[in-house]
């Protein structure tokens, strides 16, 4: 660590420059803005010069050294004010503009309005531009984010096998269910955009197993308030709702945001499993019925100390209670097909869930020119509690019942801890843009199961099943950046990202400790070539790393009934994978891409199958490396002044080659095909009423021991804005056909079996929002002397 802090302080040299030439771009969040008026002034508010961007957005002056004021005015777009001292040539990056709007955030989506750009490292999909994206919860945000898949209830990337997700740059510590639940505490109408990052950059943490996915939320315009209350009714075989409030405030050196959120309802989910035994296939069929009420907050508070110095803390969580009802039936057959024997289960599961995440950051910049550095502490608190009870009986193919076949009772604890600390330095020269920083993350986990044994009538205590396991993971990590514009035409991003990891997993009732410990490099690089105007060119390569979650690790044993159970392995190790993509940009509409990943020491799913005992143990194991190779293509069409089109054709070949002789199974490799058609449609010549239209398909496919049935979905929705600009309403029917739900082949041991689940993915949402507000906070405002000239230049 001491080294760390060591390296760290010596490459934090902070110079300056001699010079006598300015100039920058000016840009928005889509590209260069053309047709800026530029003025610049002196230290006495006296016009130096000004002049008006063309259509690169490029400006450039020739001064001489001292203190100046440089303001950019254009109609559509908030006025933007630097003050800056020069005494060397200097080029003025990060000016961005930001559109106007009102208070209350209204969206008016017109025909030049885009959902989706690109940038250099990433893609941004505008989601309080889409009328389905924009309401609901962020886990259907993320549902309707073009180059997001659903996969086996999971949010996936097109051609990857997982993401990670994080919110405002904070990468979110949790996985599977847990980060799904997580993601619906978020309101869809308060995200603003979505960055899907393929390939991320050295800045980001190495972990995930192959992209990153950024929330952003909503900003508030300064001097001004809002509140925007939403409600959200989900009409599926049973009903959920949601309600939200969000509340903003921003004024002079003070930002404050406080949103709170409460959902509750039921869900229905319908589960079957079919296991070929030679002598007696079973047939499973679980149906689920889950009440959920979910209070969630989010709190932001900031404020600038000097012009120059800002801190703030932000605080999220979410408090979930549940209750899980499950009704099994499992139909074991014999040698004739026939019905030997039926176990009929019943399950109630209760739990109840916590999570606290705290973020304190402090920014200091350093000089006018872009110089900066960030500290940001970071805590994570999710403690959970599931108490669960299972009793299965078994009846004779007539129905009578025979013997209580399996009984149990057992209580799960978990805590999660994660704390780190974080410092980011932004150092912008003559020679390039430079980001470095250093991480330290330190994350404890603590996993209690008791287990009762009821078969007999009284609870008794069972050491095999019980366990009482802990993980540690503490990782020390240094990256750095350089982006640099050689010309007009060519950009390049150079990084590497060093992580140093300790893992210790202990289980009692193994008496086993495992211990992991490895330094790795991460490079990146990314490069990209304006051909013309219309043609842009862009590589890039990143290496990462893909660490087993903390529930895959827990070797604590979760039964269906006596014959189907799941189990963690704490002998998991990391994978590593590398990827490889090179793309193409036609006129900002026409994007190709094509990708190539490999996956070493990959782990996955496994199936240990018992034919004496007719017993199954879902797990994880180390057993393959894979290789993926896709061609992507993405068009946005605007046919019509009203009428936009989104749409995507994605071909993915995977091969995978077995590590482990001793899973007795075949990898499965194959072709893939995915394409999906999202078209936007303003209604009337106001946009006030803006309807879309969207439908996905994907082929069926192999993914190693499985393959996958085919699945797509249609869905349509409708936003109409009152004459009361600020009360909306949306409706919409998502997967029309129900057909999204994807059916699992597999075969392990030579024993066949399949599965699939319905969990209510065809559903009916109507959603009502109201905002209203204030945009005329009086603040202290510095006046220059040359007020009226900006005013006229404009």
């Amino acid at each position: 660590m001491k080294n760390i802090l060591l390296i760290f302080i010596i490459i934090m040299p902070f110079y300056s420059f001699s010079q006598i030439k300015i100039n920058g771009a000016i840009k928005d969040e889509a590209g260069l803005v053309a047709n800026v008026n530029i003025v610049l002034s002196d230290n006495n508010n006296q016009i130096v010069k000004k002049l008006t961007t063309g259509q690169d957005g490029f400006f450039e002056f020739v001064i001489s050294k001292g203190t100046y004021i440089l303001t950019a005015n254009h109609p559509n777009y908030e006025s933007y004010v630097k003050e800056f001292t020069v005494e060397s040539d200097t080029e003025l990056n990060g000016i961005v503009l930001e559109k106007k709007a009102n208070i209350l955030g209204e969206v008016v989506v017109k025909s030049s309005a885009k959902l989706i750009k690109r940038k250099l490292d990433k893609t941004v999909f505008s989601v309080q531009n889409s009328p389905i994206a924009s309401t609901g919860n962020g886990f259907d945000a993320l549902k309707r984010t073009p180059g997001l898949t659903l996969k086996n209830d999971e949010i996936t990337m097109l051609g990857k096998s997982g993401v990670r997700i994080m919110v405002e740059g904070k990468m979110v510590e949790l996985t599977g269910e847990d980060l799904k639940n997580f993601l619906k505490t978020l309101s869809a109408t308060d995200i603003k955009e979505v960055e899907i990052i393929s390939n991320p950059s050295s800045k980001y943490e190495a972990e995930g197993n192959s992209g990153i996915v950024n929330i952003i939320f909503k900003r508030l315009k300064k001097n001004s308030w809002s509140d925007n209350i939403s409600w959200t009714k989900i009409q599926a075989r049973l009903g959920k709702q949601s309600i939200n409030n969000n509340f903003s405030y921003r004024k002079d050196k003070v930002n404050l945001s406080l949103s709170t959120g409460y959902d509750f309802g039921d869900t229905y989910i319908d589960q079957r499993m079919e296991i070929y035994f030679t002598d007696s296939p079973l047939k499973l069929k679980t149906i689920q019925t889950q009440n959920e009420n979910n209070l969630s907050t989010r709190f932001l508070f900031d404020y600038a100390i000097t012009e120059k110095d800002k801190l703030g803390i932000q605080y999220s969580g979410s408090f979930i209670k549940s209750n899980l009802k499950d009704n099994i039936e499992t139909r074991v057959f014999n040698n004739a097909d026939e019905i030997d024997y039926y176990l009929r289960a019943n399950g109630d599961l209760n739990a109840n869930k916590n999570n606290h995440s705290v973020n304190l950051f402090y920014e200091k910049k350093l000089d006018t020119l872009g110089k900066k550095i960030l500290f940001n502490f970071d805590s994570l608190n999710f403690d959970r509690n599931v108490e669960s009870f299972l009793l299965s009986k078994k009846y004779n193919s007539n129905n009578e019942f025979l013997n209580n076949d399996f009984a149990n009772n057992s209580n799960v604890d978990q805590t999660i801890d994660n704390y780190n600390l974080k410092i980011d330095v932004e150092h912008p020269s003559k020679f390039a843009n430079f980001q470095y920083g250093t991480k330290v993350s330190f994350i404890n986990t603590e996993n209690n199961n008791i287990y009762l044994d009821l078969i007999t009538g009284s609870p008794v205590f069972d050491p095999l099943l019980s366990d009482q396991f802990n993980y540690q993971e503490n990782i020390q990590a240094i990256y750095g950046t350089g982006n640099k514009k050689i010309n007009q035409k060519i950009e390049i991003q150079l990084g590497l990202r060093t992580e140093y990891t300790q893992t210790r997993g202990e289980s009692k009732k193994l008496d086993q400790i495992n211990r992991n410990e490895y330094f790795k490099f991460f490079p990146t690089l990314f490069l990209s070539y304006q051909k013309n105007d219309n043609n842009v060119y862009s590589f890039n390569y990143g290496k990462r790393i893909q660490r087993p979650s903390y529930s895959l690790l827990n070797p604590l044993r979760y039964f269906v009934n006596s014959s189907v159970s799941s189990q963690g392995n704490p002998n998991l190790q990391p994978a590593f994978i590398d990827n490889f993509e090179l793309s193409h940009t036609y006129k900002d509409n026409l994007n190709t891409k094509i990708s190539f990943t490999s996956k070493t020491n990959a782990y996955g799913v496994v199936f240990i199958l018992n034919e004496e005992t007719q017993e199954q143990i879902v797990t994880q194991e180390n057993f393959y490396t894979n290789y993926s190779f896709s061609l992507t293509e993405n068009y946005q069409l605007p046919i019509f002044s009203w009428w936009k089109t989104d749409n995507t054709i994605f071909f993915n070949y995977s091969v995978s080659d077995k590590t482990n002789n001793d899973i007795n199974a075949s990898v499965r490799n194959g072709l893939e095909f995915y394409s999906s058609v999202n078209n936007l449609f303003t209604l009337d010549k106001n946009g006030k009423v803006l309807g879309e239209v969207n439908f996905w398909y994907n082929s069926p496919y192999n993914d190693n021991l499985f393959k996958y049935s085919q699945a797509s979905s249609v869905d349509i929705a409708l936003t109409y804005k009152s004459i009361y600009r600020n009360l909306n309403l949306s409706a919409g029917i998502f997967d029309i056909f129900n057909s999204s739900v994807r059916k699992m082949f597999s075969e392990v041991n030579g024993i066949h079996q399949n599965y699939i689940s319905y969990p209510s993915n065809r559903y009916f949402r109507i959603s009502l929002n109201y905002m209203f507000g204030n945009d005329k906070i009086k603040s202290l405002k510095r006046n220059f002397g040359n007020e009226e000239e900006r005013k006229r230049s404009n």
